[in-house]
């Protein structure tokens, strides 16, 4: 089995807000890609923060989801129309579970390697639990807020993290360690997360980690795995 995955494309109403339409020639890109996923792999993974939902003008996410949904229709047909695709929900669009029955955990297993897909955030203290969680969603709308009075937050963080990317700085810190371990609870092989915007490829004791990164800032970030030759790669694309 071959599995494409993708994740952190924070996909919004097309407006100055969403980071993912910011940089000309995304959309495109991104249709051609996943085309030519379709006719080479068996499944595509989706693996969280695929819609931004936090970032409305109010805090009504299901709403807000409604509209992205309909500024990107060719890859919401995909989602509910193509068994292909797997999506995952993450922080950013955890609304998905209630309106596109989106799961927040996966497993496969073939050739004898078992698999376990989950966006990251469970691991990450400052979302992970009720009050934090929701902390963070009232933090990141009010950051939208103050985008659209001209004060733009994430272009500062966006670079930050794809000059880190560029560079293969990425050190093994908790989260990585914490994923890890989860996967050997899980019995599982390899543990796949996105949610750090950090591409990287970590072997542990008993569990191979891999993060997708992200699809944002002029970033095309991928993971392939190929579970009969035991191939798992990274891949990272930067566009000027």
């Amino acid at each position: 089995m071959q599995i494409a995955v993708l994740s952190d494309m924070h996909l919004g109403r097309k407006d100055k807000l969403d980071q993912f339409s910011r940089n000309a020639g995304a959309e495109t890109a991104l249709y051609e890609l996943l085309y030519n996923l379709e006719t080479s792999v068996d499944k595509i993974v989706l693996l969280g923060d695929i819609f931004e939902t936090l970032r409305g003008k109010t805090l009504n996410v299901e709403n807000e989801l409604r509209h992205i949904l309909q500024m990107y229709p060719v890859i919401t047909k995909k989602i509910l129309d193509n068994d292909k695709y797997i999506l995952i929900s993450g922080n950013h669009d955890a609304v998905t579970t209630r309106v596109l029955d989106a799961p927040n955990w996966v497993r496969l297993k073939d050739h004898g390697t078992s698999i376990s897909f989950f966006h990251g955030h469970q691991l990450d203290p400052f979302v992970a639990d009720f009050w934090t969680q929701n902390f963070e969603k009232v933090g990141v709308w009010l950051g939208g807020w103050l985008e659209r009075f001209g004060l733009d937050i994430t272009k500062k963080g966006n670079l930050s993290s794809k000059l880190k990317a560029l560079a293969d700085q990425w050190k093994v810190g908790k989260f990585e360690r914490l994923a890890a371990a989860m996967g050997e609870d899980l019995k599982s092989d390899l543990v796949i997360t996105g949610h750090s915007h950090h591409p990287m490829k970590i072997e542990f004791d008993n569990t191979l980690f891999l993060n997708s990164g992200t699809r944002v800032a002029g970033r095309q970030d991928m993971i392939i795995l190929d579970t009969s030759s035991q191939e798992y790669e990274v891949y990272k694309q930067y566009k000027a």
